[in-house]
């Protein structure tokens, strides 16, 4: 029980330091809350969630927590426009889910080639 109330704890923090720096107020690192493999990944897939205009391209700076926040959010649904809001907490729970789904996706891929028989 202990374990499992951990690891609840963990995702809790993660997604509420997304959420406080999605306004990039403190100006702090992405590596505070993720590891470098993940940095890796989220600055691979920032061109893909990134839309055509100026206002859907991700305004904060790279490797910043707020650049994460904005990238697990339109991974969560939201669309990217300051219109509608900045995402809450249900919306970077649900996006944070699918980027850890994409970063193992990615670690599978990147060692696929060494565990070749």
């Amino acid at each position: 029980m202990k374990k499992l109330t951990v690891m609840a704890l963990q995702v809790a923090l993660k997604i509420l330091q997304l959420k406080q720096e999605r306004e990039c107020k403190n100006g702090l690192k992405a590596a505070i809350v993720f590891n470098e493999e993940e940095v890796v990944v989220a600055k691979k897939l920032i061109p893909k969630y990134e839309g055509k205009t100026v206002k859907q391209k991700n305004p904060y700076p790279e490797e910043s927590l707020a650049w994460m926040s904005w990238l697990i959010g339109r991974l969560g649904g939201w669309k990217g426009y300051r219109s509608a809001g900045l995402p809450g907490v249900i919306t970077l729970k649900r996006g944070l889910e699918k980027f850890e789904l994409i970063v193992i996706g990615y670690k599978f891929g990147t060692y696929r080639d060494v565990y070749k028989e």
